[in-house]
């Protein structure tokens, strides 16, 4: 059954035909489960867990093409086709949407992390697909790509529930780093601090979308991107030789 009226000037709260309440701050079910999980679930929770959805759904378009700061609650209605006061059924605040967002985001970026990461090949090739993966996939989600760069951390400031999520993120990307990086240095291509290579591979990657980004060109570019990082970065960490 449609929940909605299918206009956006006369929006309507679909819960109120049910007469249940919303308790919001669920935590996001990855890409692929989700309608695995959500087919064991009563009709009434399955509406809302695809009510979720479509108001995430219009959170993330909006932020396409608009920061965080200059979207209104009244918007992500209007393009959700849903009423104000049942978004704040299932989301506490706009905060709640953005952070869910970013933690959906991030999972799936960290899935494609760990399985470039995990693959038996050597560590140059991981280290290439690494890169190129992590590319392909910002190219992709180009809201997630210009929010993080142009206000994730300023907002983090400001906003507790994306400080604790973005830094959660970031140790579990640092962690899986390590796990390569040590790969490298054990196998001799690389040698060298850990943690200086995490922090060189991430500002190589963010550096060059940075400047995509604030300059205008977004992904014009970006194929070209991988092959560069890769062969900075192993020029950095290369083995001393003793007859250099």
């Amino acid at each position: 059954m449609d929940q909605r009226n299918g206009t956006r000037d006369s929006m309507k709260d679909p819960m109120n035909e049910h007469g249940s309440q919303g308790t919001g701050g669920a935590q996001p079910v990855p890409e692929a489960d989700r309608s695995v999980a959500s087919d064991h679930l009563p009709r009434k929770e399955r509406e809302r867990a695809m009510h979720r959805e479509e108001i995430l759904r219009a959170a993330e378009k909006l932020l396409a093409n608009k920061s965080y700061d200059d979207i209104r609650v009244e918007e992500i209605a209007a393009e959700s086709e849903f009423s104000v006061g049942y978004i704040y059924k299932i989301f506490p605040s706009k905060e709640d949407i953005y952070v869910t967002l970013i933690e959906q985001t991030s999972h799936d970026l960290i899935g494609i992390i760990d399985r470039e990461i995990s693959s038996s090949a050597s560590f140059e090739d991981r280290l290439g697909n690494l890169v190129r993966s992590v590319f392909t996939w910002l190219g992709d989600n180009p809201a997630f790509t210009a929010n993080h760069i142009n206000e994730l951390y300023t907002l983090t400031r400001t906003l507790p529930r994306l400080k604790a999520a973005h830094a959660e993120e970031e140790q579990i990307i640092r962690n899986k780093a390590t796990t390569l990086f040590e790969d490298g240095v054990r196998s001799g291509v690389i040698e060298g601090d850990i943690e200086v290579m995490t922090r060189t591979l991430r500002a190589l990657v963010w550096g060059l979308i940075g400047e995509d980004i604030l300059h205008g060109t977004k992904t014009g570019r970006w194929k070209e991107y991988p092959a560069i990082v890769v062969r900075v970065f192993l020029r950095a960490f290369a083995p001393e030789r003793g007859d250099r």
